[in-house]
């Protein structure tokens, strides 16, 4: 949360009385799982998300970059669409929008690879 690596010990209810930026366990990628476009896209908004004012530009330089290769390279018109649509959302500051939208290039992308996604990946 806002940076803060929080674990609970079972279930718990948490009330946000302001704006914070969290992600659960469930969400978020180990850089490892990184190891395909649409994956580099989602990690760097996840990254470009959790960090600080002064982190952020350079993540957004190399994510950026990324949206633009994977542009470049679909044939697809809605991917390049949920793309443009994903670097317009990131550079407003809506990193958990641009993040669902992340998903879902990256779920077609693991239909396209046929690979499981990073997630099944993880669970073995």
């Amino acid at each position: 949360m806002n940076g803060a690596l929080i674990q609970a010990d079972g279930r718990c209810t948490l009330i946000f009385l302001n704006n914070v930026s969290f992600l659960t366990e469930k969400h978020i990628m180990p850089p490892q799982a990184a190891s395909t476009p649409a994956r580099r896209i989602y990690f760097m908004i996840q990254n470009s998300y959790m960090a600080t004012d002064q982190e952020r530009p350079p993540l957004l330089a190399t994510l950026d970059g990324f949206v633009d290769d994977f542009h470049e390279a679909t044939t697809i018109p809605a991917i390049k669409d949920t793309l443009e649509s994903i670097r317009s959302l990131v550079h407003q500051g809506e990193y958990y929008q641009a993040l669902k939208l992340a998903d879902t290039v990256m779920k077609h992308e693991d239909r396209f690879l046929d690979q499981p996604s990073w997630q099944e990946a993880r669970k073995g």
